[in-house]
């Protein structure tokens, strides 16, 4: 009896150093989001998959999930985190050769770039007297859109844009001389089309006049200022802009001077177009700015100014419009030929 006793002690002793020495061998713990870029305040799916690929079971498993902050579950909107950068753990038992997956509709209710980065593994051994500690590194991503910003100032740049629009349109809408051809897009009146010169290249052109105006427009997103809450302002009033000209069928470019972080990479422009996906990319940019700016804010302006050639109609977005922009300003007047409209933040007056 005493000989099985001494065994069993020594099996037992064996099993718990196995156990808490392999605990982690084979055992996959992963974090990922079901999209990538999501509305403020839009649920999504973030999915917790635990697998372990060894015979042995895991008896005792605690998971602490790194979790952006503000977090939110869908639809209660109460906090993942009990206090901020605590995390969200997760306890639970896994037995040998399973997988345990875990679905959690979650929400972020502000513009940004969060980052789901990875978690703490807590395992104990079969016996229950010790445990052992591993970190797994992980890095998802998720961008958040600004919201849309319903303002007087905002709502009275763009009336002034789409009435001068409207106004330049009517001048220009019978040119005189044809100076060549161009394929059809889809946004162009039926009455541009030249019949005769698209049954000659076999596909739809429209003529091309000396007074050609496109009316097609550049929104520029200038970062002037460092203030967190007039930036933020701004990037609203970019989609609402951006969603006017899609909504009034006017094709525009993007173009800024602030830093905009991640897989897109560093890009300063979205070339002229319009249409869904045109828009989600504007957009999906807006997200990833940081408020920092890549060139200042007067230099960049006239660098804009010294690319534009012929007629174009601009739309300006600023934190704040500061006396040293003045002469920018007149220097895009004077390469666009027209107006510049500009939304100044600091000047915002927000509907109730």
């Amino acid at each position: 009896m005493i000989l099985f006793l001494a065994a069993l002690a020594v099996f037992l002793f064996l099993a718990e150093k196995y156990s808490l020495r392999h605990v982690f061998d084979r055992l996959r713990v992963q974090t990922e989001t079901d999209r990538v870029v999501v509305e403020p305040g839009e649920a999504f799916c973030w999915q917790l998959t635990m697998e372990n690929g060894k015979a042995m079971m895991v008896p005792f498993l605690e998971v602490r999930e790194s979790v952006p902050e503000g977090l939110c579950f869908a639809p209660e909107g109460t906090s993942v985190e009990e206090k901020p950068g605590s995390g969200y753990f997760t306890t639970l038992y896994l037995g040998g050769k399973e997988k345990m997956v875990l679905t959690r509709q979650v929400s972020l209710p502000n513009r940004g770039r969060y980052f789901f980065r990875g978690c703490r593994l807590r395992a104990g051994d079969l016996m229950g007297l010790k445990d052992t500690v591993q970190t797994q590194e992980a890095l998802a991503e998720v961008v958040v859109k600004p919201k849309r910003l319903s303002s007087l100032t905002l709502a009275q740049t763009l009336g002034g844009f789409l009435g001068e629009r409207s106004v330049e349109h009517s001048l220009w809408e019978d040119p005189v001389l044809t100076i060549g051809f161009r394929d059809y897009t889809g946004r162009e009146p039926f009455r541009a089309i030249s019949w005769m010169e698209s049954a000659r290249q076999a596909h739809l052109v429209v003529r091309q006049y000396d007074y050609t105006l496109e009316l097609s427009c550049t929104v520029l997103f200038c970062i002037s200022s460092d203030d967190r809450e007039k930036f933020e302002l701004c990037c609203q009033a970019a989609r609402q802009v951006c969603e006017t000209l899609e909504e009034q069928r006017i094709a525009y470019d993007f173009q800024t001077n602030a830093v905009i972080a991640g897989t897109m990479g560093n890009w300063r422009s979205v070339g002229n177009g319009q249409g869904r996906g045109h828009l989600e990319t504007v957009l999906e940019g807006l997200g990833r700015m940081t408020g920092q700016s890549r060139t200042d804010a007067a230099d960049w302006l006239y660098a804009v100014g010294k690319g534009l050639s012929g007629r174009r109609s601009l739309l300006l977005l600023v934190p704040e419009r500061t006396e040293e922009l003045d002469g920018p300003l007149a220097y895009l007047r004077e390469r666009s030929g027209s107006e510049v409209f500009v939304f100044d933040a600091s000047q915002e007056e927000v509907e109730a």
